[in-house]
C-alpha cells in the first residue's frame, strides 16, 4: 500500500486546466504569476517549445500542485560564460491548500514535487543525444528573491544559490549538478 500522503505525476494537457478552477498559487506577486502561468496560454506555449508539465495529485484526484522540466541554453557559469544546455524547471506551484503539507518532512509535498523534477532532469540528461551536443551538466530554476520560503526549500532539496547573479524581475538563480551520474 502506498503512502497516504504520496503523489502521483499525472502528464499535464490543455484540457486539464479545466481541472485547475480554483487553483491558487497564493496571492504575492510571485504566486500570482505562477498561478497564471498554469491557468493561461504560458504553459502551452511552454509546452510546444519542448517542456514537460505534469500535475501532482493525491491518490483521491485532488491536484496539489504542478512542475515542469525542458532544457535550454545559458551562459554557463553565469552571467557570462560559453552558451551551454541545461536542464530548466521554468516553473512549478503548490496550491495554498496544501502548502507546507503534510506536517512530515519527508513526506512533504514539496519535496515530492522536486524530486520528480530532479529524477526527470537527471534522466534528460543520461539520454542525451550525442548530436544535440554537450549533454547538461546542471539543472537550473530562477526564483524571485522576496521568495525566501521556496529558496529555503529548494535548498532542503539539494539546489544551491549561485552568489550574486540576479536574472530579469528580481529572480536569484538555483542550480544543482546533474553530470556524470555514472549511470549507463
Amino acid at each position: 500500500m502506498d503512502h497516504p500522503h504520496q503523489l502521483y505525476a499525472v502528464d499535464f494537457t490543455e484540457a486539464d486546466q479545466a481541472r485547475l478552477a480554483g487553483f491558487s498559487c497564493g496571492d504575492e506577486p510571485w504566486s500570482k504569476h505562477v498561478t497564471e502561468w498554469i491557468l493561461g496560454s504560458d504553459v502551452l506555449d511552454s509546452m510546444e517549445r519542448g517542456t514537460r508539465v505534469w500535475l501532482f495529485e493525491t491518490e483521491q484526484g485532488d491536484i496539489v500542485g504542478f512542475g515542469s522540466v525542458g532544457t535550454s541554453r545559458w551562459k554557463w557559469p553565469p552571467p557570462e560564460g560559453a552558451p551551454t544546455n541545461i536542464v530548466l524547471i521554468p516553473m512549478l506551484g503548490i496550491d495554498v491548500r496544501f502548502q507546507g503539507k503534510p506536517s512530515d518532512p519527508e513526506w512533504r509535498y514539496s519535496r515530492q514535487i522536486m524530486g520528480h523534477l530532479i529524477a526527470e532532469g537527471q534522466r534528460i540528461a543520461q539520454e542525451w543525444p550525442e548530436s544535440a551536443g554537450q549533454k547538461p551538466q546542471w539543472i537550473v530554476l530562477m526564483v524571485r528573491r522576496e521568495n525566501a520560503r521556496a529558496i529555503r526549500s529548494y535548498e532542503k532539496c539539494g539546489l544551491e544559490l549561485i552568489p550574486d547573479v540576479v536574472r530579469r524581475n528580481n529572480h536569484v538563480v538555483m542550480k544543482m549538478w546533474i553530470g556524470d551520474q555514472g549511470l549507463s
